[in-house]
């Protein structure tokens, strides 16, 4: 007697494997469908005698300036010969000037400041306020002994704390949302980024006209200097990641990679991209997160980042070295989970790299690994498992990576 022996059911299943969800872009990023290479060469510079805390590119002076804990360097690039000056502060800040006649750029500290294109003699600064910024010819600034409390200069400017109807002034906020962390004047109004919410301040005409408004989110525990206006969105991170406010609205951030910092330190933002950083959940170190806004597309870099400076060249402060940030090294791209949509077993045949340049490849089911160099087009790891991971480490564009599976029970 003959017996037919039976095979299980299958089918062949396909997936493009750069649109799975959870996949982590270090030094590239994904839009419509291909693979970008982006910022991913970290060369260190210069060895830093402190820990920097913030820094800035001022675009007026074409200068970056950082800030220590005692000491602010100022350079037209790299700090390889900088100004070098004391400065203590606890919440510095870098304020712009433009005008017709005169423009000059301020930083200010604790009870001195500097005007940055003439720097060397520190002037005495008397608004007992910090986290400056300018709006309306006014300087507005947290009391730094009261910190629910905004103060705002009289019409003379800088020097000018004189209280009056049309003079310097203040307003306490409510107690609610917590703290204020920072300023930021966003569609020609005050927004405060406060431990808890938002405060927005109305500061047009005369103080008198003046009128605080409380968005109604209550959100995560909010991160100081975060906060940067990006493409007329402002955006902030949280414990839950960033989210953003257009003027009416508060919600999470909806792309990729929006919840991959934690323990954020600083953020700037530059044409169109906001630069985050802290520490990568993922990598558990320190990296940059950079969402540029008009693509909505994400990615990280992989270097150790305080703070970060955005201009011409980027330029990225840690406890002990300048790094400079530019594009032409090595991308690495991983995948999500792709399971194919079944939660059987299933063999990984094919994986399909769509590319003018080799790659290196690496497949894991979560168990056993295969990894091999010089891929392009297709590579057969012939893997069996329920998901898998796809790796891809290269300096060139790609068109598209899929998977390609024999799916078990499947027909």
């Amino acid at each position: 007697m003959s017996v037919k022996k039976v095979f299980p059911a299958t089918a062949i299943k396909r997936v493009d494997a750069l649109a799975s969800k959870g996949a982590l872009s270090v030094g590239c990023f994904v839009h419509d469908g291909k693979l970008i290479p982006a910022i991913n060469s970290c060369t260190r510079l210069n060895r830093l005698n402190e820990k920097a805390k913030l820094s800035w590119y001022s675009g007026l002076t074409k200068r970056y300036l950082l800030f220590t804990q005692n000491k602010l360097y100022y350079s037209f690039g790299a700090l390889n010969s900088p100004t070098t000056v004391s400065f203590i502060a606890k919440s510095p800040s870098l304020i712009e000037i433009r005008n017709a006649t005169a423009s000059a750029i301020y930083l200010f500290g604790d009870t001195t400041y500097f005007k940055i294109n003439t720097l060397g003699n520190a002037l005495t600064f008397k608004g007992g306020v910090m986290d400056c910024v300018m709006k309306n010819g006014r300087i507005f600034g947290i009391d730094t002994s009261k910190r629910y409390t905004i103060r705002w200069s009289g019409e003379g400017g800088i020097d000018d704390w004189t209280e009056g109807i049309s003079g310097a002034g203040w307003a306490a906020l409510s107690q609610g949302y917590g703290e204020i962390l920072n300023l930021v004047v966003y569609k020609e109004k005050l927004v405060a980024i406060r431990e808890y919410g938002l405060a927005v301040l109305s500061a047009y005409g005369t103080p008198e006209n003046y009128k605080l408004s409380y968005p109604p989110y209550k959100l995560p525990k909010v991160y100081k200097y975060t906060a940067c206006v990006v493409n007329e969105k402002l955006l902030f991170c949280t414990d839950d990641g960033i989210y953003s406010y257009d003027g009416n609205t508060v919600e999470k951030a909806g792309f990729e990679l929006a919840d991959e910092i934690e323990s954020p330190t600083f953020a700037t933002c530059n044409n169109g991209k906001y630069f985050l950083c802290g520490v990568s959940k993922t990598l558990k170190r320190k990296a940059v997160l950079v969402y540029d806004a008009a693509l909505n597309a994400a990615y990280i870099i992989d270097t150790d980042a305080n703070t970060i400076s955005v201009g011409p060249n980027v330029f990225a402060y840690s406890d002990t070295y300048e790094t400079q940030l530019k594009e032409g090294g090595e991308y690495s791209f991983t995948s999500g989970e792709i399971d194919f949509s079944t939660r059987g077993l299933k063999v990984l045949k094919e994986v399909v790299i769509d590319g003018d340049k080799d790659v290196r490849l690496e497949v894991s089911n979560g168990v056993i690994s295969r990894i091999v160099g010089g891929v392009r087009g297709k590579f057969r790891p012939n893997i069996r498992g329920k998901s898998f991971k796809i790796t891809v480490c290269g300096k060139g564009k790609i068109d598209g990576i899929s998977a390609v599976a024999e799916v078990l029970n499947e027909v």
